[in-house]
């Protein structure tokens, strides 16, 4: 009887074997009833004692959850990322492949070469205006930077051309010797050329206002006229921007000398004419001595003599010696007349 339950029980076990997942771990087979845990134990042993080789038991199932046990494995080494087949390159040195200091580094050339071309044109062009000023100093104008005075050319045309903007003759120093407002206007209207005269008309020409002279209109007589406007740019070509002369009469004293009336309605200075004798006995001798130029300063110096006749002594208003004119370099480059001084001499 122990045989026939001992055979069942073996048959049983073999056909609901579950295979051995691991060393020492046997599940339970699935049955439809519960599970004799005395029957179990009973055909473990029967098997075990007719089996060649041990059979290992079943352990008893319990209503705890089914633990697995992992089967005994060597440790699991970390693996290095897999790589993917590069093919061969010849080695190279390491470069440093970090963008920053690669900008840094362009950065820092740009600057470099720009400051360098920068200087270099600074130099050039500081070196070129020198040169050019150098030139134009030495070619173009007798300004010099000493302040040691210079003597000039009494032949030369700049010397020439100041020289007959203030040189009077002897009925010019008789009419007016003084260098006042009168003298100044007279100066200016001599720089007006015939081109810039025109004819005109005597309306409104005050023949009291510029005794001797007078406006009729005749054949003969067809009076010329400027404009206001012209007189003042010779004013200020002569005397300098800043000139302020009060527009009057073109006439020296009471002389017909001159012999243009301002009239201010008509914006013009109109011609008239003096019938008198202008002539004189006495005479002047007036010599350009030396012409001197310190810096933007040119100074002329005239050595005159006034000589009287026989009959008539020389007014005190004529007087001999030396007379020195000064002319200073203006911003619109004009050389214009500063002064007029007088040293006595004889």
């Amino acid at each position: 009887m122990n045989n026939g339950v001992n055979e069942n029980t073996n048959t049983n076990t073999n056909e609901n074997t579950v295979p051995n997942l691991g060393a020492g771990v046997v599940f339970a087979p699935p049955s439809d009833g519960a599970v004799d845990a005395s029957n179990s134990a009973t055909s473990t042993s029967a098997n075990s004692a007719l089996n060649t080789q041990p059979v290992q038991s079943a352990q008893p199932v319990v209503e705890q959850p089914v633990q697995t046990q992992p089967m005994p494995e060597q440790p699991v080494q970390p693996q290095d990322p897999v790589v993917p087949p590069q093919e061969p390159v010849d080695p190279q040195p390491v470069q440093n492949n970090n963008p920053k200091p690669k900008k840094k580094l362009n950065l820092s050339l740009i600057l470099l070469v720009l400051l360098i071309g920068l200087g270099a044109y600074t130099f050039y062009t500081t070196n070129s205006y020198k040169q050019q000023i150098a030139t134009i100093k030495y070619e173009c104008t007798p300004v010099t930077s000493s302040k040691e005075e210079v003597e000039l050319d009494k032949e030369s045309t700049l010397v020439k051309d100041l020289y007959s903007k203030v040189a009077t003759n002897i009925r010019e120093d008789l009419a007016e010797s003084e260098f006042n407002d009168s003298m100044k206007l007279y100066l200016a209207y001599r720089q007006i050329l015939e081109d810039e005269k025109y004819d005109s008309n005597c309306n409104l020409f005050n023949s009291q206002a510029m005794e001797p002279f007078k406006c009729e209109e005749s054949l003969q007589f067809v009076p010329k006229a400027f404009k206001e406007d012209t007189l003042k740019q010779k004013v200020k070509v002569l005397f300098g921007e800043k000139t302020e002369i009060p527009m009057a009469n073109i006439q020296l004293g009471n002389s017909c000398i001159g012999g243009y009336e301002y009239i201010e309605a008509r914006g013009e200075f109109v011609q008239g004419y003096c019938s008198q004798d202008i002539a004189t006995s006495f005479k002047v001798t007036k010599k350009l001595t030396k012409a001197t130029s310190n810096r933007n300063t040119i100074i002329l110096t005239e050595e005159v003599k006034y000589h009287e006749n026989e009959k008539m002594t020389l007014p005190e208003t004529l007087k001999s010696g030396i007379y020195k004119y000064t002319f200073r370099l203006d911003m619109n480059y004009n050389y214009v007349l500063i002064s007029k001084t007088y040293e006595e001499k004889y």
